[in-house]
Parts: C-alpha cells; sequence; structure tokens
C-alpha cells in the first residue's frame, strides 16, 4: 500500500454532492455507459465550447483512441512509419499509441514552461519537416505553446493533437487549452483538476473524427451511433476496436465537479502564488516552473532544486515530516528505460528537469498556509 501523507499531492475536495451522485447511479440500477455520460459528454463538450465529446474509460484511453482514429479517417490519414513530434516531458501514455501504432518519435526538447520549446525546440529535431503529427501537451497545468505547435502542423500539414489530460481549465487568451487541437484528450484521474477517480474524454468539432472514436470505443462496432433499424446491425463490426466504455458512477461524479471547476482552479492559483511569494521572499534557492498563457490550472507546484544530490535530501526531508512530493509529469522521456531508443535525440532541459525537479501539492480549497510555510522551513534547511 502507498504510504499515507498528511500533506499529499492528490486532493479529491469531495462532498456530499459526488457522495449523492453515486448514489443516484446505485439507485438507477445501470452502472456502464448510460445517461451520466451522456450528460457529461454534453456539459463538457459546450463548456468548452466543442462540438463532440466521447467519454472513454481514462485519459489513457482516450489518447489511444484518437490516435487509432487518425489511422481511419478517409483523407490522408496516418501510417505506420510516419512520423510525429512529441514532448520531452509527458506522461507514459501520451508516448504510448504513437509507438504501438508504428510511429516514429521526433522528441522536442523544453524551455523553462517545462513544456517544449518554441520555436527553438523544432529546429533541433532532424526531419521535422516531414512530421504527419504534432502532439502538444501542456504540462502540469501550464499551457503549451499553442500558436507555434499548431501553426507548425498546419505548415507541415500535419494534424494536430492536443494532450490536455493535465491542464484541464488552462487557458490562453480566453481560449480553454483542450481547444487547440483536431482532436483533444482529457483525463479525470483522482489526482487531477476533475477528480472523478478515472474516466476521460475526447473533444473534437470533425464529424468523422467523432465518429470513428465512439465506434472504435465500442468494439469498433455502429451500435453508439444512433438507432438501429435491423436486428443485424446491432453487432455491425466496422473496425477492430477496443472497449474502452466508460462507467456511469465516473461520469456523475465529474459532472459535480465540473460545476465547481472555477472554485477549484481559483483556489490552486491562489495557493501557488502563495508558495512562490513566500519562497522568493524568504530566498529560497529553487526555479519555479515558468508560467505560460493566461490562466493555468495547477493541481501541483512545481520546481527544480540546484542539482540532484539537493532534490534527493529534500525529497526525504519532505515524506520524512508527512509532506508528499513527486517527479513531474514522469520526468524526460529519454531517461526512462522505454525511451532509451530515441536517446541519441539530445534534450538537455528536460533532462535536468528529470533530476532536479519534482511538485508538491496544490489543493483545490484555501487552508493549505500552514503546510506551506512548515515547507519552506523544511526547503531552507535542506538546500
Amino acid at each position: 500500500m502507498p504510504t499515507k501523507y498528511s500533506f499529499p499531492t492528490a486532493f479529491s475536495d469531495w462532498s456530499f454532492q459526488e457522495k449523492a451522485a453515486i448514489d443516484r447511479v446505485v439507485a438507477s440500477g445501470n452502472y456502464t455507459m448510460g445517461a451520466e455520460v451522456e450528460g457529461f459528454e454534453g456539459e463538457f463538450a459546450a463548456s468548452h465550447g466543442m462540438k463532440h465529446a466521447i467519454m472513454v474509460n481514462s485519459g489513457s484511453s482516450a489518447n489511444l483512441l484518437a490516435v487509432a482514429a487518425l489511422f481511419h479517417v478517409k483523407r490522408n490519414p496516418l501510417k505506420r512509419g510516419d512520423k510525429a513530434i512529441v514532448p520531452a516531458m509527458a506522461w507514459a501514455t501520451t508516448y504510448a499509441p504513437l509507438v504501438q501504432h508504428g510511429l516514429g518519435l521526433l522528441v522536442a526538447d523544453c524551455d523553462e514552461t517545462w513544456n517544449a520549446a518554441a520555436p527553438w525546440g523544432a529546429f533541433f529535431l532532424e526531419g521535422w519537416e516531414d512530421a504527419r503529427l504534432v502532439v502538444g501537451c501542456s504540462i502540469l497545468g501550464n499551457p503549451m505553446h499553442h500558436e507555434f505547435w499548431g501553426q507548425l502542423a498546419k505548415a507541415n500539414g500535419a494534424m494536430f493533437l492536443e494532450d490536455n489530460c493535465e491542464s484541464i481549465g488552462a487557458s490562453v487568451d480566453g481560449k480553454l487549452c483542450g481547444t487547440f487541437g483536431l482532436m483533444n484528450t482529457f483525463s479525470f484521474f483522482y489526482s487531477h483538476q476533475l477528480s472523478a477517480i478515472e474516466g476521460g474524454m475526447i473533444l473534437t468539432d470533425d464529424d468523422e473524427c467523432a465518429i470513428l472514436c465512439r465506434m472504435l470505443r465500442d468494439h469498433g462496432m455502429t451500435r453508439s451511433l444512433g438507432k438501429i433499424d435491423k436486428f443485424e446491425d446491432e453487432y455491425n463490426f466496422r473496425y477492430f476496436g477496443y472497449n474502452l466504455r466508460p462507467l456511469e458512477m465516473h461520469a456523475a461524479v465529474a459532472r459535480v465537479q465540473l460545476a465547481r471547476l472555477s472554485r477549484f482552479i481559483e483556489a490552486r492559483n491562489k495557493n501557488r502564488d502563495y508558495f512562490i511569494q513566500r519562497c522568493e521572499h524568504v530566498g529560497i534557492p529553487i526555479r519555479f516552473q515558468k508560467k505560460n498563457g493566461t490562466i493555468q490550472s495547477p493541481f501541483g507546484i512545481a520546481f527544480s532544486c540546484e542539482n540532484a544530490e539537493k532534490r534527493g535530501r529534500l525529497v526525504d526531508a519532505f515524506r520524512a515530516r508527512g509532506i508528499d512530493c513527486r517527479l513531474p509529469c514522469g520526468g524526460s522521456f529519454t531517461q526512462h528505460h522505454y525511451g532509451e531508443p530515441w536517446a541519441s535525440q539530445k534534450t538537455p532541459v528536460a533532462d535536468r528537469i528529470h533530476q532536479t525537479a519534482m511538485f508538491i501539492g496544490c489543493p483545490p480549497h484555501n487552508g493549505s498556509m500552514w503546510w506551506y510555510e512548515r515547507a519552506i522551513e523544511i526547503m531552507r534547511d535542506v538546500l
């Protein structure tokens, strides 16, 4: 069992409303994809100003489904061997569907926002002009450089897929993250901005992509697309798909959480700003993740230490005193075993972050100042 910390990195902030939503599902007797999922899809799409929302059982599944759909679009579908530009920092399942579908990866290094750098992050990539897909990912609630990477994809005639699993509610000049791509993916995992235990979503304005995602989610068959006229069409398989259907209770909880999302984001930004200001005031020798975009949506407060040795000492000191901390976003892709085939693509900024950085909790409510003061005292002693 994982260690329980007095100040964790994951906060649900559930109330009686989430529990009532689960009771509503239990009373209905319908536990798999049904009215709650349909309702949440409509509400989530409307909140982002998007046409289609397709809910799945996790953010990882959302990435898998979106990539799979791009291999079935009628106009210029992806093929095995095509190149995809990816950020040097992202979660494992940002990369997994790309590799599993046989795409070659071009790894773009980070800048101090911890997102794929613009513009130099692209121009050190040999063969970037041939990329058929650009994958963007906003790290830990900090918006990526959407304009640059979106324009690069457009100039290449490439598809732009936005993995927004870590940044629900963040925005750039009034436009929400997770609305810039041909398809955009989200996660409702326990530790994220919408804490529904599990669940994920794909948003798109493209009718064909939405139809493909719905079929591939449901075993590759057409049953979820609308009215069925013939008995035989109840099992009409068009593609080799998956079973990525979501559960009703996850959707019901997410609907409650969505209504409070703006309040959660406001509290998290206040917590992060307080911690940054206090650390700067007392001269703590760390480097914070540089803000980008207009509104951040942090579920953690991210920073780098001077070196790996000091990061290690701080991790031990924090955890010994009840404060959890984590490697940011899984760290640098090429520093992991699964990233070894791409290690020749140098990503020094992402590697430095991997070796020296961490994040601590940033809860969606007020009242964390005592913990932050405790953390600062520990940092003064260790660093």
